[in-house]
């Protein structure tokens, strides 16, 4: 009993790190802390660690929800910290204590707070309403088996894409992968700047001819309301829709501004070494955080920021300067379907089909890594998922693809 008694008073004196949000930037925090050094808690109200650069294939069955999850908990406890399934509600900065929906409170010495972001509906009136969500795993396997019931339907079936980014392109592509070749949905697809990928020419003829004249595009336009039954546009146009699916924005979590990190609906900004302006015991990292020098697609540089701050954690305790946050440079890949991909790096787009191999080795990879096997189970579930991703993959169609590429230069 003293032996374990000794045992948990060293525990208690560990440094208490408390991280809020657990997808990649949180998740990458975690596993660069060491339990023997620091006493470590994870907070995150849901269960699962969701693979979200891949979710918009669950809408053409390409990825099943068991391949895209990981059970949050035994990821954590496979890290030697604690995880509790909880939200934030509030932070006492002054006594550095964090309150949660369930009403416990959790002292910290460090916080790092990985919320991301939340959509907002950019002027859009009835968007949060009556779009349907496409942030999680579950809301886009929903998503894929309203998709599948309308298809079946007698009569005219208009589904209706608002945000032609990389996420409303991705969830287009899927929508055509599966339903395309029998033209079973009326597609609408609204951007409010005058062409896509507007900063390099060619690139919206070429995405126009990927979508093989099935698809009605309504660029230059801004979304006045959503309705359960149709899209309003700002010049007055009224577009049917059955399914409408919101893509087009997006702004800071709450949790920032309550706790006067942020003005309302804004990211938190940060210094140099990802430290709130407000309170250097608090990092902002993921996109939470306000950079002092934006990043364009700054999701893709979570886990660096993640890592970075796990290290930083250590000198800001020691007493020692933080270091700075250096971004590495990151391509973005994206894919359409089965039609095309696209890698984008700076002012940069190379185009070929032959990328979606890649797309799904990126997946394979990045998606176990997060849950290593450690049993047979594990190890068999890992093999049947490489199969599958093979199985997906025509790979005749890939290597003919190659020669199809284009590169594609910014204005």
């Amino acid at each position: 009993m003293a032996l374990l008694s000794r045992r948990f008073l060293v525990r208690r004196t560990l440094p208490r790190i408390l991280i809020v949000g657990g997808s990649f930037a949180g998740l990458a925090a975690a596993r660069s802390l060491d339990p023997s050094r620091f006493r470590v808690t994870l907070l995150d109200p849901s269960p699962w660690i969701e693979w979200r650069p891949n979710i918009h294939e669950l809408l053409s069955r390409s990825k099943t929800p068991a391949q895209l999850q990981h059970d949050r908990r035994l990821a954590i406890e496979r890290l030697g910290h604690e995880f509790i399934q909880d939200a934030a509600t509030s932070v006492d900065r002054t006594a550095q204590r964090l309150q949660t929906g369930a009403g416990l409170q959790l002292d910290y010495d460090v916080l790092i707070i990985a919320v991301g972001n939340i959509p907002c509906d950019k002027g859009g009136t009835g968007a949060l309403e009556h779009a349907s969500d496409t942030k999680s795993v579950d809301a886009c396997n929903r998503l894929g088996n309203r998709l599948t019931r309308l298809a079946a339907m007698p009569g005219k079936r208009p589904v209706v894409i608002v945000g032609a980014g990389v996420e409303g392109l991705e969830m287009l592509g899927e929508i055509l992968r599966r339903f395309g070749g029998k033209e079973q949905l009326d597609l609408h697809l609204i951007e409010s700047k005058d062409s896509l990928f507007e900063r390099f020419p060619g690139m919206h003829e070429h995405l126009v001819q990927r979508m093989g004249h099935q698809v009605t595009l309504h660029c230059g336009q801004h979304v006045e309301k959503v309705a359960t039954d149709h899209v309003l546009l700002a010049d007055g146009t009224i577009i049917p829709s059955r399914i409408t699916l919101w893509t087009a924005g997006s702004h800071g979590h709450p949790l920032l501004s309550s706790t006067g990190l942020s003005q309302k609906n804004q990211e938190a900004p940060v210094n140099e070494g990802l430290q709130s302006l407000f309170d250097t015991t608090i990092f902002i990292i993921g996109d939470a955080a306000r950079l002092p020098h934006p990043l364009e697609k700054q999701a893709y540089h979570a886990q660096d920021m993640g890592r970075h701050v796990a290290h930083s954690v250590r000198d800001y305790l020691a007493g020692k300067p933080v270091p700075a946050f250096r971004p590495r440079p990151k391509p973005s890949l994206v894919s359409f379907g089965d039609r095309d991909a696209f890698m984008i790096f700076g002012d940069r787009i190379l185009a070929s089909p032959a990328l979606l191999g890649l797309k799904e080795a990126v997946y394979q990879y990045g998606y176990h890594e997060l849950m290593p096997p450690r049993s047979r189970h594990e190890l068999s579930a890992l093999v049947r998922d490489l199969r599958h991703g093979v199985n997906t993959l025509d790979t005749w169609r890939l290597l003919a693809g190659s020669t199809e590429a284009r590169l594609f230069q910014a204005r």
